[in-house]
C-alpha cells in the first residue's frame, strides 16, 4: 500500500486482466526498457496514459468523427466525417496509415483512426509501429 501523499494509490483489477498484461509485459521486457519503461507497475501506467491520450483525442473529434465500418481484406477502416458529409478510408501500409480522402497520412482522419484499438490490432499484426507519442 503507497504512503498517504506519495503521489501513488494502490488499484485492484480482475485476475484475467492482471494476467493478461502481465503476460504482455513479461513478453515485451527488452522493447519496453529501451524505451524507460522497467516495472510492471511502469508499464500499467504508460498503458493508462495512452488511453487518456486517446480518449482525448476521441472527446475532442468524437461530435464530428465516427467509425463506419472497416474492410479486413484491405486493412482499411471508414470513418465518417459530419462536418464533409463524406467516409474516408484509412488504410494501414508500408510504415503507417493513409488517408484516402485527403491523401495524406497526416490528417485529421489519420489522427482518429490512431484512437481506435482495432487499428493498432492490425498494425502490430502487420509489423507497423505506431507513431511516437510526444510529450
Amino acid at each position: 500500500m503507497p504512503k498517504k501523499g506519495s503521489g501513488y494509490m494502490s488499484l485492484t483489477v480482475a485476475e484475467d486482466v492482471y494476467h493478461h498484461y502481465k503476460k504482455d509485459f513479461d513478453t515485451r521486457k527488452d522493447e519496453l526498457a529501451r524505451k524507460g519503461i522497467t516495472s510492471f507497475a511502469g508499464y500499467i501506467t504508460s498503458m493508462l496514459e495512452e488511453l487518456m491520450d486517446r480518449n482525448e483525442i476521441f472527446a475532442r473529434y468524437a461530435p464530428f468523427l465516427q467509425e463506419f465500418g472497416y474492410d479486413e481484406g484491405n486493412n482499411t477502416v471508414y470513418i465518417k466525417d459530419n462536418r464533409t458529409n463524406r467516409v474516408a478510408g484509412v488504410t494501414v501500409q508500408g510504415k503507417g496509415l493513409t488517408c484516402d480522402v485527403d491523401e495524406s497520412d497526416d490528417c485529421i482522419h489519420i489522427g482518429f483512426a490512431y484512437a481506435l484499438p482495432r487499428v493498432y490490432r492490425v498494425m502490430e499484426k502487420l509489423g507497423v509501429s505506431p507513431p511516437k507519442v510526444k510529450a
